[in-house]
């Protein structure tokens, strides 16, 4: 019998309470956020947004079958929570979910990133050309880190593919560069506030390049274009984090972030 996602969560482990974070005492007023061009219900809870799962089934993961999806989660360890009587309440009176749903799946926008990304862009388009006399290397610290090499004359239009992964030579626009690992060391982290509208702060200069300073100015002048903020500054005062909490087998955890000024 075939699954319907909209009258029953997902077959997904319940996620117990992070280390680290409080119970949630927030209201459960419902705001909006945009996942792979869909906008998508959501609720903040903890200090990071929990999307509706049934939305994100049924809209950007629509073309995917539960297996799929279900191998995915299992690979990258996410697990989802269950929205309380409000929140349920709530998606229902706003026409997101049908009045006979008895309950709703929700996830982490730093976990549906991180799912949506493994699915839509595991197997991104590969780039040959050799660097022009003004690329550079660029990388970022996400989900087990990654290597490019950023490409000016590629950068044409806010969503073009411009920066080519140094490992698969696979080519991504900005957003998802930030999303791009090969490492699974991270599989068994949890991850808290990542976004990856959010790129301009998790994308670095690489160290060791010649005319370093120029290139810092180079990639200011890369983050400030297409900023339809903008608010990007290179003296910015605005911080975002991107908290990680490493769990060993010997139980103890050790917790890392990072962040850009």
């Amino acid at each position: 019998m075939d699954y319907d996602p909209f009258l029953a969560p997902p077959p997904f482990p319940i996620q117990q309470m992070p280390v680290f974070t409080p119970v949630d005492t927030s209201r459960s007023d419902k705001s909006e956020t945009i996942l792979e061009g869909e906008t998508i219900a959501c609720f903040m809870v903890g200090g990071e947004k929990r999307l509706c799962l049934p939305q994100i089934l049924n809209t950007v993961l629509r073309d995917f079958t539960l297996q799929q999806i279900n191998t995915v989660c299992d690979e990258l360890h996410i697990f989802c929570s269950r929205c309380n009587h409000e929140q349920l309440e709530t998606l229902k009176l706003t026409a997101i979910l049908p009045f006979t749903a008895p309950s709703c799946g929700l996830i982490t926008k730093t976990d549906a990133e991180r799912l949506t990304n493994a699915l839509l862009h595991g197997n991104p388009e590969k780039y040959s050309d050799p660097p022009s006399l003004n690329s550079f290397k660029v990388y970022h610290e996400c989900f087990g880190k990654c290597k490019g090499i950023f490409h000016p004359e590629l950068y044409i239009e806010p969503d073009a593919k411009c920066i080519q992964c140094v490992d698969c030579n696979g080519l991504f626009n900005p957003p998802k560069f930030v999303c791009h690992s090969h490492k699974a060391l991270e599989n068994r982290t949890c991850h808290w506030g990542f976004d990856s509208a959010n790129w301009r702060a998790y994308l670095l200069l690489a160290k060791h390049q010649e005319g370093r300073e120029k290139l810092l100015d180079a990639i200011e002048h890369m983050k400030a274009r297409f900023d339809p903020t903008n608010k990007f500054k290179r003296k910015q005062v605005r911080i975002y984090f991107f908290t990680s909490y490493h769990i060993n087998f010997n139980s103890s955890i050790q917790l890392t972030m990072s962040y850009i000024t």
